[in-house]
């Protein structure tokens, strides 16, 4: 047992056995579908949700917890006689690490990161931490604060209808990449997603494409462990794309796991993501 508890937000996306294994706490964010609120982890289902869009048309409405509820998650968790390091979801797309910072402060004896990144990095950067011979918790806390900086995580999208229906595209742009068949790269950079390569095509073609320029980076990138999220709806192809990967990076561990309903809501259906760590220079 570490001498301090990881807790982390409900993006992280790891699976239970992993969780368990590492004794890493995990705290819901929201989802509401129509007149119903409910937590995003674990019982809402990426199926259920995307189901529930397709049904009824319309996007399901994110919200973080709030300073309220991380103050409640850090008493309990700081109750056990351990400090705690809390990971949160960037800063850049979410009020998470701000409301765990102000719940922090209430409650003390608690560190908070900012992960500035969603899903694969914030668990890469967890375990590699947790894999350190380090106890103070502003050591742990320091630690993931400069191995963040090494995370290079970016995904593939079919479709810009989930984020035109969520506000964070426009009516113009969705049309245009409709009509042009463009799937779009969606990079991290300081915390924030950007627009990267703009792929043109049959969508299974451009997720190789996309697999080929994330692999090309190699020689800069360690592969002991690669990490791949995704939301794809078919299990064969998921199979083609996990053999692919494993095979052209030579990784140690391919680290798989289906993006929970928080992201799933704004990347809809048939998302591939890659997240890698950049060597020490």
């Amino acid at each position: 047992m570490k001498p301090y508890i990881i807790s982390a937000d409900s993006t992280l996306d790891l699976p239970e056995e992993l969780l368990s294994k590492y004794d890493i706490r995990v705290i819901a964010s929201y989802v509401t579908m129509g007149d119903k609120t409910v937590d995003d982890w674990p019982d809402l289902t990426q199926k259920e949700l995307l189901d529930y869009v397709r049904q009824s048309g319309q996007l399901a409405k994110t919200s973080a917890a709030n300073p309220d509820d991380y103050e409640k998650w850090f008493r309990k968790l700081t109750a056990e006689g351990r400090p705690v390091i809390h990971v949160a979801k960037s800063s850049g797309v979410s009020s998470c690490y701000q409301n765990a910072c102000m719940a922090a402060q209430e409650v003390g004896n608690v560190w908070v990161v900012d992960s500035k990144s969603l899903t694969g990095g914030t668990s890469l950067t967890i375990l590699a931490a947790l894999h350190t011979d380090l106890e103070d918790p502003a050591e742990v806390a320091a630690f993931m604060e400069a191995y963040r900086e090494r995370i290079d995580g970016s995904f593939i999208i079919e479709t810009l209808e989930f984020l035109h229906k969520g506000g964070r595209c426009s009516t113009l742009a969705a049309m245009g990449a409709n009509i042009l068949k463009l799937r779009p790269e969606i990079v991290f950079k300081d915390g924030i997603m950007q627009v990267g390569k703009k792929y043109r095509g049959v969508f299974r073609k451009c997720v190789y494409q996309y697999l080929d320029d994330q692999i090309a980076r190699l020689p800069e990138l360690e592969t002991d462990i690669v990490y791949m999220c995704h939301t794809i709806q078919e299990p064969d192809f998921l199979e083609e794309l996990k053999t692919y990967v494993r095979e052209k990076t030579g990784c140690g561990q391919l680290l798989e796991y289906p993006a929970c309903s928080a992201i799933s809501t704004h990347c809809g259906p048939n998302t591939v993501g890659l997240f890698f760590v950049r060597k020490e220079k």
